[in-house]
């Protein structure tokens, strides 16, 4: 069996949705749930242009975990 990812216009969802189940297709319920939410999206992105402002305020990956090693 094959998994197929379609992008649909928001407005169509339910249309598709109901479309899909016509025809006897499965639809996966997660896979039209946001992973974050629009508020935790808006600190990411303040988060992101705070590390390209400021990327003397943050260490690497590698850095930081070799400092949590040695607590």
């Amino acid at each position: 069996m094959q998994q197929i990812t379609i992008n649909v216009p928001d407005k169509k969802v339910e249309f598709f949705k109901e479309l899909v189940a016509s025809l006897g297709y499965k639809l996966d319920a997660s896979s039209g749930a946001p992973v974050l939410t629009p508020e935790q999206i808006k600190l990411v992105n303040k988060e992101r242009k705070r590390l390209r402002d400021h990327p003397e305020e943050f260490v690497d990956w590698n850095t930081a975990r070799k400092q949590l090693k040695n607590r």
